[in-house]
């Protein structure tokens, strides 16, 4: 049974994402992508979603699919997803995902899910197909081109060309010590602002995880610092999250679990009545920063704009030792550049101390930031 088989090789996986798989694993059957005159429809309709530039300067893809629930009734129906994607000049990838549909009742509803992967620069042919557990089929096939824009040249992709890679792909597996051995010391801190993508929401969503790492991730890497200290702060709860004086890109998990510990919507009672404990943490990092034995030569705070926008007396927070710069990587990936952008409680502390602030709305000002980094360096 076609079924059985597909049951047996995927990976379950979230909605939003596939899993490479090896393709010596899929049955022959499975990789003829062609349509058999006698199987039956599964009635669907799958748009493609164009390659973009994501802030981990990896090129993002996939495809949105509406799927009519009047052809399913009751309980234990599901669907399994096989994908071929391939380069213009490579071997073809394959990539699987399963869903577990729960009761659906009698209903004329539509529902739409969509599937995500990763590819490096250069053109691709994917070709796709449902299996649902009833044995019936929906079939795509498309082209797609990844490449930068006019404005994004300057940015150096993180997947090599002629590349497919899934969202579960470990950061980890990425060059994590460039710098050469005979470099003049760079010590970097990141100070990770662990919060949503836009202040009016209080929960983490998986975008939100994903946007976090993947740029914490570009940064360590491009930075091409001879030692990182990170820390992971939340505004809301007033407090660090997760700490490591000597950062290394294999580390990122250990981030990526922290992350998942945090309940922005569970806020003890005494954190509530702290209406300024905020800025009490925003100031001990500092503190922990300038009163540092082996202060960094750049301190970046990274995330979105904070939901705060008050900010520590002057009077307060130490000037930092002479070469100690600090910025602040603000990305608002949903905001128009055009809009008015109120400074939040990071960026009024972080005035009193000269530091700047990038406001980034796509991976074009995130290189642009970064390169300020190496610029310190020479």
């Amino acid at each position: 049974m076609r079924g059985a088989l597909i049951a047996g090789l995927v990976v379950t996986q979230g909605m939003w994402a596939q899993a490479l798989i090896d393709g010596s694993r899929i049955p022959a059957n499975l990789r003829n992508f062609t349509p058999d005159p006698q199987e039956e429809r599964l009635r669907c309709d799958v748009t493609p979603v164009k390659p973009s530039l994501d802030f981990g300067f990896r090129f993002q893809t996939g495809y949105n699919v509406a799927v009519p629930m009047s052809q399913y009734a009751g309980a234990k129906h599901g669907w399994a997803t096989v994908t071929r994607v391939t380069p213009e000049h490579g071997a073809p990838a394959y990539l699987s995902s399963r869903v577990f549909l729960p009761d659906v009742p009698v209903t004329k509803i539509t529902t739409h899910t969509f599937g995500g992967f990763l590819v490096g620069p250069g053109k691709y042919r994917v070709d796709w197909m449902m299996i649902d557990d009833r044995e019936r089929v929906c079939r795509k096939s498309w082209t797609i081109e990844a490449k930068l824009t006019r404005s994004e040249r300057q940015v150096e992709p993180a997947i090599p060309p002629d590349s497919v890679r899934d969202f579960g792909v470990t950061m980890a597996s990425r060059k994590s010590e460039p710098t050469a051995p005979d470099a003049p010391p760079f010590r970097l801190t990141v100070l990770l602002h662990a919060a949503p993508a836009t202040p009016r929401r209080i929960h983490m969503r998986a975008n939100d995880r994903i946007l976090l790492l993947s740029t914490l991730s570009a940064l360590v890497e491009r930075a091409h610092a001879t030692s990182v200290r990170v820390a992971v702060f939340n505004l809301e709860k007033q407090r660090v999250l997760y700490r490591r004086d000597d950062f290394r890109l294999r580390m990122i998990g250990d981030v990526s679990r922290a992350l998942n510990r945090l309940e922005l919507d569970t806020i003890d009672v005494q954190t509530l009545q702290n209406r300024h404990g905020h800025i009490g943490l925003l100031e001990s990092l500092i503190a922990e920063e300038t009163t540092a034995t082996q202060p960094a030569d750049a301190v970046v705070f990274l995330g979105p704009a904070a939901r705060f926008l008050d900010k520590p007396p002057s009077k307060t927070i130490q000037a930092p030792p002479e070469g100690m710069r600090f910025y602040y990587f603000q990305y608002r990936p949903f905001a128009s550049g055009m809009q008015p952008v109120l400074p939040d409680s990071i960026a009024g502390t972080l005035a009193g101390l000269k530091g700047r602030v990038f406001h980034i709305y796509s991976p074009k000002e995130f290189a642009s930031a970064i390169s300020e980094l190496d610029k310190l360096r020479r």
